[in-house]
């Protein structure tokens, strides 16, 4: 494998328009398939229960996912009901499922992509995986998640010093980026997380685009591509970090990474499930390249 993709899959109930759907979730999910979908060998590394679907399974294998390191556990797997209203999210969590125990032999990877969704990634899990790879990446989103007394899913600020310092890249949605640095402008937040360390950060915002930080070729503004199609949005960050470290291994370019990493958001949004990587290459690449023409250095 080239990358490990590593957190818990899911089970969304997703309600819209007063009707409920089960689907596959999860950042592991949605990251592994954009970076196979692009070439990449990508295995998961972490739990599912004994409800989860043999179907998906499947499907992952047809995709060409390796789910050798995927743990059955007795109970259920994660599990969300997610509720989409105006373009906003809210979430209660119904079922937390098991933290990721590091198997007895991986081997070693070009990179690894830590993506949990509730706390199932350790910090010595997270210490164990950085020696077993070249490049570190992290989505904050499951390591600053808490729950009120009804299940309500919550951001909550953390001590993320340490987690930054050892990634490569680290990502956050503009929400969940805010909670944590308490400012509202995306600049800010991205020297934030560079002054922790972090060679590349990456803050997203949905149809208002993205924004690259560098070390060492500063800030970008990446446009979103406008599509009036989009029919579940759910997971298009995912999709990006995917993209973004699958196109970034092979090229060492983050800007052109994150125009693929936006262009393949825009795509996967138009459907739902395991359906987001049914795609036209040749469209995401006419995407990738719209976007690469539009993106905008920052001043400092």
């Amino acid at each position: 494998m080239d990358i490990a993709v590593c957190g818990n899959p899911t089970i969304d109930e997703l309600v819209h328009n007063g009707r409920v759907r089960l689907s596959p979730g999860g950042t592991a999910l949605f990251a592994s398939c954009a970076a196979g979908y692009l070439g990449a060998g990508v295995g998961i590394l972490g739990n599912i229960g004994e409800d989860y679907p043999p179907t998906i399974l499947r499907h992952l294998r047809t995709l060409h996912i390796d789910v050798r390191f995927l743990r059955k556990t007795a109970g259920l797997s994660t599990r969300f009901h997610i509720t989409a209203t105006n373009g906003s999210r809210t979430l209660r969590l119904l079922e937390p499922g098991d933290k990721i125990v590091a198997p007895g032999s991986t081997g070693h990877f070009r990179a690894v992509h830590l993506g949990p969704v509730f706390n199932e990634v350790t910090s010595s899990l997270m210490t164990a995986l950085r020696k077993k790879c070249e490049f570190l990446s992290a989505d904050l989103q499951g390591f600053i998640r808490t729950v009120t007394a009804n299940g309500s899913v919550q951001t909550v600020p953390r001590s993320l010093s340490r987690l930054i310092g050892q990634c490569n890249m680290v990502q956050a949605s503009i929400e969940e980026a805010r909670s944590q640095t308490q400012s509202r402008d995306p600049r800010v937040i991205l020297n934030r997380f560079l002054t922790m360390q972090a060679e590349y950060a990456i803050v997203t915002m949905g149809e208002k685009g993205s924004w690259l930080g560098s070390q060492s070729d500063g800030i970008y503004f990446v446009p979103p591509f406008s599509d009036r199609s989009i029919r579940d949005s759910t997971g298009a960050g995912d999709v990006f970090a995917g993209s973004w470290l699958s196109t970034y291994l092979k090229t060492k370019d983050p800007v052109w990474a994150s125009a693929v990493g936006s262009a393949f958001a825009s795509l996967a949004s138009r459907k739902t499930g395991l359906a987001k990587f049914r795609i036209s290459r040749a469209e995401l690449f006419r995407r990738a390249v719209w976007v690469y023409n539009h993106i905008e250095a920052s001043p400092v």
